[in-house]
């Protein structure tokens, strides 16, 4: 699956690593701090999900066996926040329903 910030969202980094994320519908806020944040960061609605959740995780190496799921939790909060939307791509779901995308 690929995501991207929802169109209704408008985020600033407010220090390293610290994003500032805002729904202007609702105006609800949030704070994206640390790996949250960097994940937050590399949404850009072209990269599948595993490939971000992969390349942060190589930036953590001795990350808890438990980050993936994490990460995971996180992307699926943020969609349910409806600060994420997610971009179906007819030849990303091929390649998952065939075993050969990025691990869930």
């Amino acid at each position: 699956m690929v995501h991207r910030h929802a169109r209704a969202v408008v985020s600033v980094e407010t220090a390293a690593g610290r994003w500032a994320v805002a729904d202007v519908t609702d105006f609800r806020q949030f704070v994206l701090t640390g790996t949250s944040g960097a994940l937050w960061r590399s949404f850009d609605g072209h990269v599948p999900d595993g490939e971000l959740i992969d390349r942060l995780l190589a930036a953590y190496p001795d990350h808890p066996a438990s980050a993936r799921a994490e990460c995971r939790a996180l992307i699926d909060e943020l969609v349910t926040l409806r600060l994420l939307e997610p971009l179906h791509r007819p030849e990303q779901e091929q390649a998952d329903d065939a075993g050969n995308g990025a691990a869930r």
